[in-house]
């Protein structure tokens, strides 16, 4: 079977990264755990357990302030995001 040949539709390139990271929801302070597969300067895809909402706070130290994201896609436990 012939592989079809992906389409790259991504602004900027991302680099490999697979760090922990945390999900703050907006107007919240609880934060839960995720992973960052890859990140670029305009979004990352992300591996969850569970269910997030449309927008949140992506949080890539616990001392940082982090950069508000939206989801573009959902595949099993991953999700791709767009910061905004």
């Amino acid at each position: 079977m012939f592989a079809r040949k992906r389409t790259e539709r991504r602004k900027a390139g991302r680099r490999t990264l697979g760090s922990p990271a945390w999900i703050r929801l907006e107007g919240s302070f609880a934060t839960r755990p995720c992973r960052v597969i890859d990140l670029s300067p305009t979004g990352a895809r992300l591996v969850i357990d569970g269910e997030i909402g449309k927008s949140f706070v992506l949080l890539l130290s616990l001392n940082s302030a982090g950069r508000k994201a939206r989801v573009k896609w959902r595949r099993g436990n991953q999700v791709g995001i767009q910061f905004v």
